[in-house]
């Protein structure tokens, strides 16, 4: 009788080594190739670094604005913009001008509802940020609408005038794709300026920026645009 459990027990440890065995820690799963952020963004990235170690040596001299009216409820200008936040505003408002341009070409040319209520929910928000953003860039920088001038993109096709020379159901496809490169770029550049922002409050509306773009363009890799509403 012992005989018999020595080697019931035997087994038993053999099945559990065996079980063991099979159920082990999985093989690691292989790790993403890392994706680049699209040229246009890195050299945005790379033109903020550039701008605040340019401005470093002026920021002892410079002394930041206060402004003249600061809202009670703190939605208004924030207490001090100045340096790297200023130029981070400044181009991203430009961005975002350029943005709000593709949404206006044509919108009437939109056939799908889900598309057509994204890009007017995204008009609305963008409108929102950079009329905010011009009234601190105002506050701090009272000649910035004199001196602060951002020309769109060199060297690459003009989205406003490829969504002009679009029409029936391609529309939709074109704008997506526009929209899509557009907002991503945003994102990134907000992205990148988290780790530089100086003001609070810039860094918080770089960070909603970054999550709603990221946000959008989830919802515009949904959008059936190779099948088009009659």
């Amino acid at each position: 009788m012992r005989v018999v459990e020595r080697g019931r027990g035997g087994a038993g440890k053999g099945s559990r080594r065996a079980a063991v065995g099979a159920c082990g820690p999985p093989a690691a799963a292989p790790r993403p190739a890392a994706v680049r952020p699209p040229a246009p963004v890195r050299c945005l990235a790379v033109a903020l670094v550039v701008v605040s170690l340019s401005l470093a040596g002026c920021a002892a001299a410079t002394r930041p604005v206060d402004p003249p009216h600061p809202a009670a409820t703190g939605s208004g200008p924030p207490a001090a913009i100045s340096g790297i936040d200023l130029v981070f505003l400044n181009t991203m408002t430009a961005h975002q001008e350029r943005t709000l341009a593709i949404l206006r070409v044509a919108p009437e040319r939109i056939r799908q509802p889900a598309l057509r209520t994204l890009v007017a929910a995204v008009e609305v928000t963008e409108a929102d940020e950079v009329a905010r953003a011009r009234e601190w860039i105002r506050a701090a920088d009272p000649d910035a609408g004199h001196r602060h001038k951002h020309p769109g993109p060199t060297g690459v096709a003009d989205p406003v005038a490829r969504l002009r020379g679009t029409s029936g159901p391609g529309y939709d496809a074109a704008l997506v794709a526009v929209l899509a490169s557009q907002q991503r770029q945003a994102a990134e550049l907000a992205r990148a300026h988290l780790a530089l922002a100086v003001s609070p409050v810039v860094r918080d509306l770089a960070r909603r920026i970054d999550a709603s773009r990221t946000a959008q363009l989830r919802l515009l890799a949904g959008l059936p645009v190779a099948r088009p509403t009659p």
